[in-house]
């Protein structure tokens, strides 16, 4: 099990970003720094989605920032996701945090985690099965995501599994879980503005009502 799902992300975080962690790709994509944000978009037009019927994918959303631990000194990254599908009006969310590693995609067993990411290095993204936005997390995993640099500063590749656990947002506290077929399990963002991600970063912070801001 890895170490970066939000509510073990604490110990784990703190020895990875405390101790200043070493250098990776993301480091282009979001400055190692607290408060640091990034956002990355998709949307797919209807000529590539009738070129791709296979893909439900029609928008997809990045959020990335450094926010201050839990309980502990130092600075993890956060990873938030947003998408929308065909046929749906309302988004789905994801929430969790990553760590860098140079083995991330192998298993105990030396096994390929994630088979459309060929590469052992990589971000690792753990996410909750729900935002953390109520007076307690459930420690249930939602899944794994990676992400990598794309081919410039500005793209973002984001690799997910054939499932993940993911929220609508009158509904946080109901996982529900989203099965990815074989067209909506790689995607490449492109850098946009911060407002872009505004609803994103919305949907996974504001806390529930009479649940205060722990991160203060």
């Amino acid at each position: 099990m890895k170490c970066c799902l939000l509510t073990a992300f604490v110990a784990c975080a703190a020895t990875i970003f405390g101790a200043q962690a070493q250098a990776s790709p993301l480091d282009e994509l979001v400055p190692k720094k607290l408060g640091a944000s990034a956002c990355f978009t998709r949307v797919y037009d209807d000529a590539h989605l009738r070129a791709n019927p296979k893909q439900k994918t029609t928008f997809i959303a990045a959020w990335l920032k450094y926010e201050k631990l839990q309980g502990a000194a130092g600075m993890g990254l956060s990873f938030a996701l947003a998408m929308r599908r065909r046929g749906e009006t309302e988004a789905l969310f994801s929430q969790g945090g990553c760590e860098w590693g140079a083995r991330i995609n192998r298993d105990v067993s030396d096994k390929r985690l994630i088979l459309n990411y060929k590469k052992d290095e990589g971000g690792s993204c753990m996410q909750s099965a729900r935002p953390d936005v109520f007076d307690s997390l459930s420690a249930e995993e939602g899944g794994e995501v990676i992400i990598d640099r794309g081919k410039d500063k500005d793209t973002l590749m984001v690799y997910l599994d054939e499932a993940l656990a993911m929220v609508k947002r009158l509904d946080r506290d109901t996982p529900i879980s989203i099965d990815f077929g074989k067209d909506d399990r790689v995607f490449m963002l492109r850098r946009a503005s911060a407002k872009d991600c505004e609803f994103l970063q919305e949907a996974v912070t504001t806390r529930e009502p009479g649940v205060p801001d722990r991160r203060r």
